[in-house]
């Protein structure tokens, strides 16, 4: 499946837009205080064919269709079946009708597309959109999402396979290290310095910060300040999702395998904080991954407890008494002088190869669900 973005035109209807999002927070508040209700009286959880059944009998909408209500109700179910299985920190919250982004319909009813322009039918609303490339396939979801700078976005998840590319790579493998001072280093050599976007606005988002605290919370002021924050934010994203994609399609286009190394990035964030955030690498594999389909590309994905950077890649010694702040040593053994990065992507480049020559399987882009495909 694809995910084509449109960004729909500034107009006064977006009011509606604002009313539908409305009705869809209460839908979530309302099931989730049910949920907190029911559990404390019986200790059980109400399943989420049980709470439709409840809103289709009790709860009664205006601008949304029961298909609207049944896919706010199914990604509250999501959000609690991932903090029963652990994949969440906390059990979802209530929200604040500024606060909920997004409806979506996935039935074929209740909207229309025309051209570039979609028609809401439940408000009888028309919405001009930049259509900016046309989809391919049959429309499967369309989904309509605010930011939080308030501007609007379409959504249209078509069943198109992501289509491949002739790029020949002469079987080019290379291994890739991520790091902290340098973004990437690969095993030939070729070196990716960090680009750390947040970091270049950080001095104008602590000002927009500090004049949005000075502002009366609830106010014109405090509203202007906070868009002015928001639009920070959103062009750090911009430009990080750019350069992101960028350097995908370039090292995909270049080499046949990627071999990486799996990361712990909640211990480094709680390490180095916001440069770990900054670069924002479990965001560049999921890219990384995706553009590999297009162009066959393969991606192997290496054991995150395997000492790539304490092993010799000459030798096999492990060298367990280097330090973070060595970026350089030499192997007693073999008197091989290393260089900290490109001795870890050699060892990684070697540790993908060993598994897929031995028949390990390793995560491929071939059985990459569709929950991770990014949005184009």
């Amino acid at each position: 499946m694809l995910t084509y973005k449109y960004k729909l035109y500034k107009t006064h209807r977006t009011v509606w837009l604002d009313r539908m999002l409305r009705e869809c927070a209460f839908v979530w508040n309302h099931a989730l205080a049910l949920q907190r209700r029911y559990y404390r009286l019986y200790g059980k959880y109400i399943s989420s064919v049980d709470m439709q059944k409840h809103f289709a009998k009790r709860v009664a909408r205006h601008l949304l269709y029961s298909h609207n209500t049944v896919e706010v109700l199914q990604r509250l179910d999501a959000a609690y079946i991932r903090f029963f299985k652990g994949l969440a920190k906390r059990p979802p919250k209530f929200r604040r009708a500024s606060e909920f982004r997004s409806f979506a319909y996935k039935l074929h009813y209740g909207y229309r597309i025309d051209g570039n322009v979609l028609t809401i039918n439940r408000i009888g609303k028309k919405y001009k959109f930049h259509k900016s490339r046309d989809y391919d396939g049959y429309i499967k979801t369309v989904r309509v999402k605010r930011d939080p700078v308030g501007d609007y976005w379409l959504y249209v998840v078509t069943d198109a396979n992501v289509e491949t590319s002739n790029t020949t790579h002469d079987g080019a493998v290379v291994g890739i290290d991520f790091g902290l001072k340098t973004y990437l280093t690969l095993s030939d050599g070729r070196v990716y310095q960090n680009p750390q976007f947040f970091k270049t606005y950080l001095h104008d988002i602590r000002l927009a910060h500090r004049r949005l605290s000075r502002a009366t919370r609830g106010g014109t002021n405090y509203h202007r300040r906070r868009l002015e924050l928001d639009r920070l934010y959103r062009r750090v994203s911009n430009l990080r999702d750019d350069y992101q994609w960028g350097l995908a399609h370039e090292l995909c286009r270049r080499y046949s395998t990627l071999c990486l190394e799996t990361l712990s990035l909640d211990g480094m964030r709680r390490l180095w904080g916001r440069k770990v955030s900054d670069l924002s690498h479990a965001s560049f594999v999921n890219k990384l991954e995706f553009v590999a389909m297009k162009y066959g590309t393969r991606v192997i994905h290496v054991d995150k407890w395997f000492a790539s950077s304490k092993t010799c890649n000459g030798c096999g010694y492990v060298n367990k008494a280097l330090r973070l702040s060595d970026r350089s040593w030499v192997c007693p053994l073999c008197g091989m002088v290393h260089d900290r990065d490109l001795n870890a992507a050699l060892n990684i480049v070697r540790s993908g190869m060993d598994a897929l020559i031995s028949g390990s399987k390793p995560t491929s882009v071939a059985a990459m669900s569709e929950s991770r495909i990014p949005r184009l």
